[in-house]
């Protein structure tokens, strides 16, 4: 799905007088001229959290970098169509792709093969902010359950149940699911869904006993009682949710941790242009309207320079490798 993006039609994302103030400022880099369209190239619906945030990315861009900017969603595979599709794209600033860490942290120590490589034809451009996942239990748990602790203790009590779903195999979800279970002394059966929306659903309706899935797809309906939520996987507990624990604080935190969202471009990009996208999003990033915007969807709106971003991407990686082996995960498993 490609979407056109100016600020005259775009103004509603932030609302219009955070659209009239953005478009008030004046740029304090202005990228080359031939940067007549950006393409912000995502890997999940259209109408998702991190769709939204590339769309509010695409509404930073213009009219100081990019006369105008287009999303453009190349679902499927978790991630990696967008980014084997991003490589295809000139390297002269025009294309960039807004995602999470998972195809770049994840992805590359659970497969073989890859469509695309992130070290080489990838650029950190920077981090966004982040956001925390969560562990929800639903209506198959009894009420008498109300930590991690005493979930997996119920699923060591009844093992036919222990299992919990998440958006897709081989994803940071299912291993931060499946090695919580594997520290607590549970084999958790894990369950693959496409997206977060059919593993609430499902969770619901007493298809599974939890999910691991972004803490914000679960709120709305724990906030109605139908479904309750044991830890989220931040360092600190959510100012979504203050009163929830986190997997830390029950002794469960080794693979416990939020998700990155970050700007890559495809490898060879000028470095003037690279540093006039960079001095651009971080500029407007730190307006208070921005991080209101963003805010509202992420745990925490805050740039991150690319070369502490490179360092989280090689720590990360070695974490999820252990975890990699741990289970005996392939992708085939």
């Amino acid at each position: 799905m490609n979407t056109l993006l100016t600020r005259r039609r775009f103004g509603g994302i932030m609302g219009a007088s955070a659209a009239a103030a953005v478009l008030a400022s004046p740029r304090a880099v202005a990228a080359p001229e031939k940067i007549n369209m950006a393409r912000v190239i995502t890997g999940v619906p259209a109408g998702s959290m991190i769709d939204n945030i590339a769309r509010q990315v695409a509404e930073l861009l213009t009219p100081g970098y990019a006369a105008s900017a287009m999303v453009e969603n190349k679902t499927g595979a978790g991630g990696m169509l967008a980014l084997s599709y991003l490589k295809t794209l000139p390297a002269d600033g025009s294309a960039l792709y807004v995602g999470v860490s998972s195809p770049i942290t994840v992805y590359p120590v659970t497969y073989a093969k890859l469509p695309y490589d992130p070290d080489k034809d990838l650029v950190p451009v920077g981090r966004l902010g982040g956001f925390d996942l969560a562990l929800a239990v639903g209506p198959m748990v009894p009420e008498r359950v109300k930590d991690l602790p005493g979930y997996f203790e119920w699923c060591k009590q009844n093992p036919d149940k222990a299992n919990f779903g998440s958006p897709g195999a081989g994803s940071m979800l299912h291993f931060v699911g499946s090695m919580s279970g594997q520290v607590a002394g549970v084999n958790l059966n894990h369950v693959p869904y496409r997206g977060p929306g059919p593993a609430v659903m499902n969770l619901q309706g007493g298809m599974v006993s939890a999910v691991v899935v972004p803490l914000l797809d679960v709120m709305p309906l724990a906030a109605e009682g139908k479904i309750r939520i044991l830890g989220t996987t931040g360092d600190e507990r959510s100012r979504f949710v203050p009163d929830v624990p986190t997997f830390k604080e029950q002794g469960y935190g080794e693979y416990a941790r939020s998700v990155w969202i970050a700007v890559f471009a495809p490898t060879g990009v000028p470095a003037g242009t690279l540093d006039g996208l960079r001095q651009t999003l971080k500029q407007e990033l730190s307006k208070p309207e921005v991080q209101a915007a963003m805010g509202r969807q992420l745990q925490e709106v805050a740039w991150g320079e690319p070369d502490a971003l490179k360092a989280a991407i090689v720590e990360e990686r070695a974490s999820w490798k252990k975890a990699v082996q741990a289970l005996r995960f392939t992708p085939e498993s």
